[in-house]
C-alpha cells in the first residue's frame, strides 16, 4: 500500500496513480468542466482570461493543458515545449520532440538486444493469456 500527500490539500491518501486525493480529484473535475465550458463559449480566450473569468489559478489550467485535457486554439508564447521550448497547443512536448523521443526509445530497445514482440512466436517461453484460457477450457 502506497501512501502519499495530496499535491493540492496536503492530506494523506492511498496512492492510486494520481497525485491528488479523491476529494481534490472531484473538485478538479468540477473545475475542468467550468474551464472547458468557458473555453467553448470563448474560443479565443487566453489562459489569463480563463483564469480570471472562472476564478481558477493559472497553474491548474496549465496542468489541464499538460495532461492533454485541454488544447489551445493556436500555439502561443506562454505555453512551450518542455524540451525545445517551441510554442505548443497541448501536452508537454511538441510533435517533433515526441517523434525524436519515440525514435530514441526504439533505438534503445534494439541496442539492448531485446527481441521484438512480433518475433516471439508460440514456441517462446512466454505465456499468452488467450492460449492459457483456451487450454483451461478444454
Amino acid at each position: 500500500m502506497d501512501i502519499r500527500n495530496c499535491k493540492r490539500c496536503g492530506k494523506i491518501f492511498q496512492y492510486r496513480g494520481s497525485k491528488y486525493c479523491p476529494k481534490c480529484m472531484l473538485e478538479l473535475d468540477e473545475i475542468f468542466v467550468k474551464v472547458r465550458d468557458y473555453i467553448y463559449e470563448n474560443p479565443n480566450a487566453t489562459v489569463l482570461d480563463v483564469s480570471e473569468a472562472v476564478e481558477v489559478e493559472e497553474e491548474i489550467i496549465l496542468e489541464f493543458l499538460k495532461q492533454g485535457r485541454l488544447e489551445l486554439s493556436s500555439p502561443g508564447i506562454d505555453y512551450l515545449c518542455e524540451r525545445c521550448e517551441k510554442p505548443i497547443t497541448t501536452g508537454r512536448y511538441c510533435n517533433d520532440c515526441i517523434r525524436e523521443l519515440e525514435q530514441e526509445m526504439k533505438k534503445g530497445i534494439v541496442r539492448e538486444g531485446l527481441p521484438s514482440p512480433k518475433s516471439l512466436g508460440k514456441d517462446s517461453k512466454r505465456m499468452y493469456t488467450a492460449e492459457f484460457l483456451k487450454k483451461r477450457r478444454r
